[in-house]
């Protein structure tokens, strides 16, 4: 009996040395598991570079566009030689853009019936007040070359597209659409002043329009348009109307007129620059600064937490009749995570290899947003985090240091041409009682183009680059 227990006591102690073995066994291989998972979540930080030195040059490589297409002072002046413009002489506007157009011309091109002559551009003060009356002017032909060309240029017609033919005026034809359409696309802006004048014909008097549409781009220094409005003062020619069009870089307005308004508590460093893009070093890190104090900020007063935490970035107001066509009824705020992007084209530079041509950053849902109530109500565009859905993983996966990029662009935008079609209406010669509506077509069909919709409903307004801590 006594054998018998001490062999059942061997056997509980022999099972008990097992169950601790085993238990000891789980556990380190349950530590090794959950250390190699930590291992593994450490390594998945993308190894990021220490400063902003090539940000200018990695914009310039994969998202400038637009303005280095056209050449500087090489402006092309087609002139309509018909009634319209040989009637300018007695137009004190008219007179007025003749030394822009004498200081500005490079090439000068007459255009009478289907020739389109060159002559020398030294002599355009004397061309213009020689203006010898041609019909029918190819103003279709004429726009297409100014489309086509890389240098601003500009058209000075009545808008009459008369062919002898049953179509006669063309009193419905959107004959320069496709010139309109093409120097869009392009990325650049077209403005067009609409002088009202009387014209006589046949023993009747006709209320016309006398136009100068300027092809350029607001982006080139010295512009022909920002000429014009430093030699005369619109405000003294009441009668006459300014039409802007463009499917690209609305205008923005800012206190300082060069950079956004960082929140104070990022600390932030911020470089300017006037290609429509800024660069911002924050120094205070994500969790003892940002996430406490802007993310997650508290109304002062009472303590409790704003919805949508406090504004990072403020500052800028949209024009929202850039577009001329359209009124831009809302913003967005598009991030995308460029720690791996930034560091590649950084450690190419400075080893002196060629960096990768094309990249694709990936685009970072619910981590910013734009206050649409300060947009909707006063064209402010204030940056807040999201912090109702915030997610910063993907966004801040990068040590010692992320980089991403902010594009602000338009997401909704409502036609507004309606309010300015009578700038290019007026009445027609060759059908008595009718409207010639050609100009406005023109522009009416490019605005409905759905390339430049597409343009238009997701255009880039501005780029902000940040540098932030490790999170």
């Amino acid at each position: 009996m006594i054998n018998s227990c001490k062999n059942q006591l061997t056997n509980r102690n022999q099972l008990k040395s097992k169950l601790q073995k085993t238990t000891q066994a789980l556990t380190w291989a349950t530590l090794t598991i959950f250390g190699f998972i930590g291992l593994s979540a450490c390594s998945s930080k993308i190894a990021t570079v220490s400063d902003t030195k090539y940000i200018p040059e990695f914009q310039q490589t994969y998202f400038s566009k637009g303005v280095d297409e056209i050449s500087p002072d090489k402006l092309s002046l087609y002139v309509d030689y018909s009634k319209c413009i040989s009637l300018g002489q007695n137009s004190p506007f008219f007179q007025a853009l003749v030394p822009s157009w004498t200081d500005a011309t490079r090439k000068y091109y007459s255009i009478k019936g289907n020739s389109i002559e060159q002559h020398q551009p030294d002599s355009t003060f004397v061309l213009l007040r020689n203006i010898e009356e041609t019909n029918y002017a190819d103003l279709k032909t004429a726009a297409e070359r100014m489309a086509n060309e890389n240098n601003e240029s500009v058209l000075l017609t009545d808008g009459e597209y008369f062919q002898p033919s049953i179509a006669k005026g063309n009193i419905n034809n959107p004959y320069m659409a496709g010139a309109l359409k093409s120097w869009l696309k392009k990325g650049h802006d077209i403005y067009i002043l609409s002088e009202p004048y009387t014209e006589p014909y046949n023993g009747q008097t006709f209320n016309k329009k006398r136009f100068y549409i300027l092809f350029t781009d607001c982006r080139l220094k010295g512009n022909i348009y920002e000429r014009i409005m430093q030699t005369i003062n619109l405000k003294q020619f009441p009668q006459v109307e300014l039409f802007h069009l463009s499917a690209d870089h609305p205008q923005l307005l800012s206190k300082n007129a060069q950079t956004t308004e960082p929140n104070q508590q990022l600390n932030a460093k911020v470089s300017s620059n006037e290609n429509g893009y800024e660069v911002q070093d924050w120094e205070i890190d994500w969790e003892n600064g940002i996430e406490p104090l802007i993310v997650n900020a508290v109304n002062p007063n009472t303590g409790q937490p704003l919805p949508d935490g406090e504004a990072f970035i403020s500052g800028w107001k949209l024009d929202r009749e850039s577009f001329g066509g359209y009124r831009i009824t809302g913003v967005s705020a598009k991030v995308y995570n460029i720690n791996q992007e930034y560091s590649d084209f950084y450690n190419a530079k400075d080893a002196k290899q060629k960096p990768e041509a094309k990249i694709d950053p990936a685009e970072c849902e619910y981590f910013v947003k734009v206050d649409p109530k300060e947009f909707n109500e006063h064209g402010k565009i204030d940056l807040h985090f999201d912090t109702q859905n915030y997610n910063p993983d993907p966004v801040l996966n990068g040590s010692p240091f992320n980089y991403f990029k902010i594009d602000i662009c338009v997401s909704k935008v409502e036609p507004l041409f309606e309010k300015y079609k009578h700038i290019f209406t007026f009445d027609s010669i060759d059908m008595p009682g009718n409207k010639n509506v050609s100009v406005a077509a023109s522009v009416e069909q490019c605005l409905t183009d759905p390339d430049i919709k597409a343009m238009i409903s997701t255009c880039p307004i501005y780029t902000i680059y940040v540098k932030t801590n490790e999170r």
